[in-house]
Order: structure tokens, then C-alpha cells, then sequence
């Protein structure tokens, strides 16, 4: 029997986790109304409660955090899902460091994260590790938790045919290169490997770290180094098939421990070999030298995986069909819903 679930909050509908939820939904046959809203308003609540109505539950996408507890005064009694992919304490205090860690601005991001999914539910997390986390920082109980790997909607992202090149090998990137992704450390690879007039690292996006990233390739004067910038979302799947290496997240920081990033089912949805940083949170899913090349995060170590990749090709192919498969398999968008839905009987 189909079932209705609310989608409530101000959210990004066609930010990608929400839009692998929703498209896996509807693909198992789902009714997916949605109220996308920013004013905590009589208005908002009055809409809330007549789509509510008619809801199995009510489920409240990433960074809804300030959106919970009044989505929950005002769904009817129906049991509200929250889905805080972040810790705004974690994001503002220790990934950007733009606020003082002790200062009052934490403190409020804090409070924010433990009163959001206190007011919940049930909270849904993108990894083991990020669960753990927010267990041992914002008090949620255990029972109150399920993991919800991110997978990808194969709808969007799959397998292609590689664009023709100059003849380069091209270790890729994209992001919004903010500091979980280590972009400088992905240029300083490229320095170590400037010689090789074989190899090109392309980075495509911008955002956080893109001044200091552009700074350093023309410092450096390297010229094995192509920055793309920001592409539509759209064009983004035609940039990961031109790659011949997908390069995931190198960051120092707590959250690039805890996350499985978007890219990287992105890129092994594409069907290409994978290098990122080895972390608990990866391990969850995919295994070094069988699934993809796990590193130490240092630049030297990139250097070498993007060589040991380039020189085996039977290698790289062998580890992007692992990890497509396992992501086609197990986190394809129907599958990343059922195991939503399989947490109604917990909350």
C-alpha cells in the first residue's frame, strides 16, 4: 500500500541527498507531498497541519535543523523524521573555524544541533561513524538513530562512454572546496608530479578554498592543473566521465572523518576508480585496494595512488566495477528509501 510522507522544513529540493530520498520514494510507487518553507509563520503552521493530515510521517531534509521542533508543534501528532546530514556546532566551530569554538556563536549552533534532534522523532545519519558522533556530542540516544548511507539516484549518475581528450591522464575533482575536501593537498600532488606531462589534475567547482587553490597552482606555476570551475548539475555526471581518476575528500578536519561524501557515489556510480582519504567512515562501505585506493590523506601518498592507477589500468578498471557494483547493488536510490521506510517501526 503507498504511503504519503510529507517532505517539511527549509530545505534545498533538489540538493542532492534529498533528491536520491525523494526519487527512490517515488520509484517504490510513494506519494512525496512537499512544503518547502522559510518563514516560521500561522501561515506555515496552518499548511503543516493540513498536509499532515494525510501523512504517514513527516520527514525533514538536510540542515532543517531550526525547522524541527516547529514542524513537529504543528504536524498533528505525526511522528517527524529529521535528517540533519551536519552538526552546525561541527561546521561553523571546527570545519570553517569561523566562529570561536568556545564563543557564543557555538554555543548557540550547539544547542541548536541537541534541541533539533531532541524535538525529532527519529534522526537519520550518512554514516556509522557520524552517528557515534552525534550520540556522544548531542546526547541522542542510540535507539533513536538509524544510518542512511547517501547513495545515488542512477537516475542522474551512471556509467558512460569517456569523452575524448588530448591524450592526458586526468585525475578529477569537483566540489565546492570547502575544508573537509583538501583541495591545496590535491595541487600540492599535482607539484609533486609536475614533470609528468602525461597527467592533468582538473578541478571543477569553486567556493570556500578556490582563492587560496587558484593562489597556489600560479604560485607554483604548475602546469598540469585545469580548473574548470562551477558547472549546472546537469553537466556535472559529462565531467566525471572525462575523468580517469576520481579524487574524493583529503581534508584534516573532524568531519572529513565521519562523511562519505556525495562525489564519492557519484563517481562510482559513473563507474570510475576512486582516491580518497582512509577513514572509519569509508571503511563502512568500501575496502582499500578492492573498492578503491585509500590513502593516508597526504599529498605525497596522493601522488603515488594517481601513478599506481595510471600504470595499471586493469587495476583501475577492476576497482571502479567493484565499487559501481556495490553502490548499484546496495545504495541505488530505491534501495537508500526502503531502508528509510524500514525505520517506521522505530520511531
Amino acid at each position: 500500500m503507498p504511503l504519503e510522507i510529507l517532505f517539511a522544513g527549509n530545505y534545498e529540493p533538489d540538493y542532492n541527498r534529498t533528491a536520491v530520498i525523494r526519487a527512490g520514494l517515488l520509484k517504490l510507487g510513494h506519494r512525496v507531498p512537499e512544503f518547502p518553507f522559510k518563514k516560521k509563520d500561522a501561515a506555515a503552521a496552518r499548511r503543516l497541519r493540513e498536509l499532515s493530515a494525510a501523512a504517514d510521517f513527516v520527514f525533514l531534509p538536510s540542515f532543517t535543523h531550526k525547522e524541527v521542533a516547529f514542524v513537529k508543534e504543528h504536524a498533528g501528532g505525526k511522528r517527524v523524521v529529521f535528517d540533519p546530514l551536519i552538526s552546525r556546532y561541527m561546521t561553523k566551530a571546527l570545519d570553517y573555524a569561523n566562529v570561536w569554538k568556545y564563543g557564543l556563536s557555538a554555543l548557540r549552533a550547539r544547542l541548536s544541533d541537541r534541541s533539533s534532534m531532541a524535538a525529532a522523532d527519529f534522526v537519520v545519519t550518512d554514516t556509522a561513524a557520524h552517528l557515534e558522533w552525534f550520540h556522544s556530542n548531542c546526547g541522542v540516544p542510540r535507539e533513536k538513530m538509524g544510518v542512511l548511507y547517501i547513495g545515488n539516484d542512477f537516475g542522474s549518475f551512471f556509467p558512460g562512454e569517456r569523452p575524448a581528450g588530448d591524450g592526458r591522464f586526468v585525475a578529477g575533482f569537483y566540489g565546492s572546496l570547502n575544508p573537509l575536501q583538501g583541495v591545496v593537498k590535491i595541487l600540492e600532488a599535482a607539484h609533486l608530479l609536475r614533470g609528468r606531462e602525461d597527467i592533468l589534475f582538473r578541478i571543477v567547482g569553486d567556493g570556500f578554498d578556490y582563492a587560496r587553490a587558484r593562489a597556489y597552482a600560479a604560485g607554483k606555476k604548475l602546469p598540469n592543473v585545469d580548473f574548470a570551475g562551477r558547472v549546472p548539475q546537469a553537466e556535472l555526471r559529462g565531467k566525471i566521465l572525462g575523468f580517469d581518476a576520481a579524487l574524493g575528500i583529503f581534508g584534516d578536519t573532524l568531519k572529513a572523518g565521519l562523511v562519505i561524501p556525495n562525489k564519492v557515489y557519484h563517481y562510482a556510480a559513473c563507474r570510475k576508480p576512486v582516491i580518497t582519504r582512509d577513514t572509519s567512515a569509508i571503511r563502512e562501505l568500501f575496502a582499500d585496494g578492492s573498492d578503491m585506493l585509500l590513502t593516508d590523506g597526504s599529498p605525497a601518498a596522493l601522488a603515488a595512488a594517481v601513478l599506481r592507477l595510471k600504470d595499471d589500468p586493469a587495476l583501475a578498471s577492476r576497482l571502479a566495477a567493484s565499487a559501481h557494483d556495490k553502490v548499484r547493488a546496495g545504495y541505488n536510490e530505491t534501495k537508500v528509501a526502503e531502508t528509510l521506510l524500514s525505520f517506521r517501526g522505530r520511531c
